[in-house]
């Protein structure tokens, strides 16, 4: 198997800091998860705000919501 290779610049969102807005490069996951976040308005080019971040799931805010994610899902999300 060939090692893919990421940019340093696009990383998990789980990842991200605390209080850092970044924008959505792609979705690691299958269709039903890329749904699941699409209907939430979470897809790639959108920019959220990583409101709290410790080890556990992760809250963002995105257009005035705040939504919680899991360790698994934030961490096939990659942001830049």
């Amino acid at each position: 198997m060939n090692p893919v290779y990421v940019p340093r610049s696009r990383k998990a969102l789980s990842d991200t800091e605390r209080g850092k807005k970044v924008t959505i490069f792609e979705i690691d996951g299958g269709r039903m998860l890329r749904g699941r976040l699409a209907e939430l308005g979470l897809y790639p080019g959108e920019t959220v705000t990583v409101v709290h971040n410790n080890g556990g799931g992760v809250i963002v805010e995105h257009r005035d919501c705040k939504f919680a994610l899991g360790r698994g899902v934030s961490s096939k999300v990659r942001v830049q």
